[in-house]
């Protein structure tokens, strides 16, 4: 079982990591129709993954539009 937590933003997966998720899922500025919810940068993104994967948990990438 793993526990799953959205991020809207860098500080927002930086949180979700401090309380405990497993992992986290974002969209990035393109190919997220969530407009209002900041999405990440492509350098954002790397630096999320990165702090992710240093800690040993996982990160999901979402697409929600067809390229």
């Amino acid at each position: 079982m793993e526990l799953l937590a959205p991020a809207g933003n860098l500080e927002k997966l930086k949180w979700a990591v401090i309380y405990g998720a497993d992992a986290v899922y974002f969209g990035t500025r393109f190919g997220s129709l969530r407009s209002f919810a900041g999405n990440f940068s492509f350098d954002d993104a790397a630096a999320g993954l990165d702090l992710l994967h240093a800690q040993g948990k996982r990160g999901y990438v979402t697409l929600n539009i067809y390229p």
